[in-house]
């Protein structure tokens, strides 16, 4: 069924605002509120840059363009200087209405502002096609002018290559990592075919989940590559760790099974419970994610089991591995040995050292830092940027409360005075309002509102040639009264900076207006800054809840408060592990990469579960503190280390990613993996030592100091 769904009808291929960062904020229902009202955030914007765009050479380009992408049946309007007969481009061309917006000021670029269709308008044309139908019309461009650069970017466009660019990526180095992790385990296990069951019941759990959520709906969007990369290996864990044991037991499949499903289950199960407290977020997307884990988890548990039955009954391992991992294995345990308190003391040290380095963390949250700097999609972005406007603003919607007109010459004069005093202003370049028309070629702002309402006729005959049908219903809503200011801003703040920038503006506004009127915020810019924000303060909510559900789910499944204490040693020094690793290679924490410290947490905590469950059970049959020990170590610590080599492999390959979070990501999690594998294989021996030794003297002292 679920491979029905994933080719019909397929994969979401959705790709607006909602689905990428919708949320139930009231941020977002402004932003909402504000598409629906005016031009909204579909825009897709092309460039042409020459010696001079006003020439009849570049003008004819550019009308040959407008033409073109206009025929296109997902392009709404479009704004061209080209669109005006050429004694009115002389006119207008230094205008505020124009300038920097249409035509640079060094009149060396000119652009094409598309407003596009909602994809669920044009359900016969996917963006997709869409986007390939504006490339080949600003190649085409760039072939028929010798020397013109010609570039397409704007959110439209952004939003789809962003999300192709990570699908890509993932079906790339998906296959590189398969293909590692197929290696090491053959190398492992000896085994082709023992070798190929991990991969596939992964693969299997992957089509599971990704069909439930056709199913039901769910958009999986940018979270595709963690969905199926975290999924995959976990489950590919799990299946490790039952051909290992299958080997223990010499080919008994069920003597493995009865052995290792309650580990298994209480594996998947703390990693759950670590994935759901990520759902506390408000974004719809980061939910959507941490419901589809739970789901593919407890799929991949499930196959691993049943696969387990029939693949482990006809194939026994034959491990090619074996020497070096025994001899990695023996030599872990006689340091721990040796010097248990040492070991400890040290892990605690480094540990605690990556805790101090979290102060030092590069807080980075610029859109363009996610690419490469060579990237087509980053430097088309930039060389927009460079030669216009920037594509993102703060937005200010200003309507009554009380019913009367919110466009009088007393709100005009408030907007211009507000615009004045902003404008050039920090990463604030320029303000563009109704005002800017008003006042085209120097003319004062009407004083009344008879002139007010004869001019705003005016303007929308006139300015319709150069900015298409109804230019001033992007600035003034007719329906609801309601008056847009927008003011455009370069990258450059952090997120707390953005966030207090745009309720200055909102404040002063009010000032400016008095009584009677109501300032709403919004803006790509503004609610990006509060949706970087929340979602950094969510995921550290997160990471305590998920801290202390793993904890809890651990004790649960051990048995033992003492023993889920013990076993959250490892993943917590992988976790601060992961900080000290993200401050040493610069990585920059943004909301991708601040995911990297839950994932770390969950998949070093499956390790712990098994070793700690041999442990605790070879204690129970009467075994001493170093025997229990060696045979823990030599059983279960040979499918700790499989399992994170297998692991880090599969993330190592997306260090290549075009995508630069997804490249930090891969790694960063595959140098943790190995760290939480040697704190596997040494701290918790130690630890085991020193507290277990300590209570056996503790019992021992007990039962001689009773009397008899």
């Amino acid at each position: 069924m679920s491979l029905i769904s994933l080719w019909k009808p397929g994969l979401s291929d959705d790709y607006s605002l909602r689905t990428l960062a919708g949320s139930s904020t009231e941020q977002f229902d402004t932003l909402e509120n504000f598409i629906d009202e005016f031009a909204g955030v579909e825009l897709a914007i092309i460039v042409v840059r020459s010696d001079d765009v006003m020439s009849s050479e570049s003008q004819q380009c550019l009308s040959q363009m407008v033409e073109q992408v206009t025929a296109l049946p997902a392009v709404d309007s479009a704004a061209c200087i080209a669109q005006a007969p050429g004694w009115i481009r002389r006119i207008i061309v230094g205008s505020s209405v124009v300038e920097g917006l249409l035509v640079s000021k060094d009149r060396q670029a000119a652009s094409i502002i598309l407003q596009m269709r909602d994809d669920q308008e044009v359900l016969g044309t996917p963006r997709g096609q869409t986007v390939a139908d504006l490339k080949r019309i600003v190649e085409e461009a760039r072939d028929s002018h010798d020397g013109y650069q010609v570039a397409l970017t704007g959110p439209y466009v952004l939003s789809y290559e962003m999300t192709h660019l990570v699908w890509d990526d993932l079906v790339t180095f998906g296959l590189l990592g398969a293909a590692a992790a197929l290696a090491v385990l053959v190398l492992s296990l000896g085994s082709l075919k023992l070798a190929s069951y991990p991969l596939l019941v992964g693969a299997a759990s992957v089509a599971l989940a990704l069909g439930a959520s056709v199913l039901f709906g769910v958009n999986t969007a940018l979270n595709l590559p963690m969905l199926v990369l975290l999924t995959a290996v976990l489950t590919i864990a799990n299946c490790v760790h039952l051909a290992v044991g299958h080997d223990e037991t010499r080919g008994n499949a069920v003597a493995t099974l009865r052995r290792l499903f309650r580990p298994c289950c209480g594996v998947v199960a703390t990693t759950i419970v670590g994935f759901v407290a990520i759902g506390i977020s408000p974004l719809e997307p980061v939910r959507s994610f941490a419901l589809l884990m739970a789901l593919g988890l407890s799929m991949g548990l499930v196959l691993s089991l049943a696969g387990g039955c029939i693949s482990l009954r006809h194939h026994a391992t034959r491990p090619m591995l074996f020497r070096p991992i025994s001899k990695l294995l023996r030599a872990t345990l006689i340091s721990a040995r040796s010097s248990p308190s040492f070991v400890t003391t040290l892990f605690a040290v480094l540990g605690l050292a990556g805790v101090a380095l979290t102060s030092q963390l590069e807080f980075n949250l610029r859109f363009l830092d996610n690419f490469r700097p060579n990237d087509e999609v980053r430097t088309n972005y930039e060389f927009v940027q460079e030669t216009l406007t920037p594509m993102q603003s703060i937005e200010l919607l200003i309507d009554r409360t009380d019913g009367a007109p919110t466009l009088t010459p007393e709100s005009l004069a408030a907007v211009a005075t507000l615009a004045e005093e902003y404008q050039g202003q920090g990463p604030i370049t320029r303000a563009v309002s109704v005002v800017d028309f008003l006042t085209f070629g120097g003319i004062k702002l009407p004083e009344s509102q008879a002139a007010l309402d004869r001019r705003m006729t005016f303007l929308e005959k006139s300015m319709s040639a150069v900015l298409g049908e109804n230019p001033l219903a992007s600035f003034v809503n007719e329906e609801t009264g309601t008056v847009r200011v927008g003011f455009f801003a370069y990258e450059g703040p952090g997120a707390t900076a953005k966030i207090e920038l745009g309720d200055e503006i909102k404040q002063r506004a009010e000032e400016l207006l008095g009584d009677g009127y109501r300032v709403r915020v919004t803006g790509l810019y503004y609610f990006y800054a509060h949706v970087a924000r929340d979602l950094l303060r969510d995921q550290a909510i997160s990471l305590a809840l998920s801290v202390l559900g793993v904890f809890f789910t651990m004790a649960a499944v051990l048995r033992s408060w003492r023993m889920a204490l013990l076993g959250m040693a490892p993943p917590l020094f992988a976790g601060a592990s992961c900080v000290g690793l993200m401050v040493l290679l610069h990585v920059p924490f943004n909301t991708v990469t601040s995911m990297m410290l839950a994932v770390a947490l969950g998949i070093a905590v499956d390790d712990t579960i098994h070793y700690l469950w041999r442990y605790r059970v070879c204690r129970r049959r009467g075994f001493g503190i170093r025997r229990a020990l060696a045979v823990t170590q030599l059983s279960v610590g040979r499918a700790c280390t499989l399992t994170s080599v297998v692991i880090a492999a599969g993330f190592a390959v997306m260090g290549f990613s075009r995508f630069l979070p997804i490249a930090y990501f891969g790694c960063v999690i595959s140098v943790v993996m190995v760290i939480a594998l040697a704190a596997n294989l040494l701290l918790l021996p130690a630890l085991l030592l020193v507290v277990d030794g300590w209570l056996t003297r503790r019992r021992a002292a007990s039962v001689i100091s009773t009397p008899t």
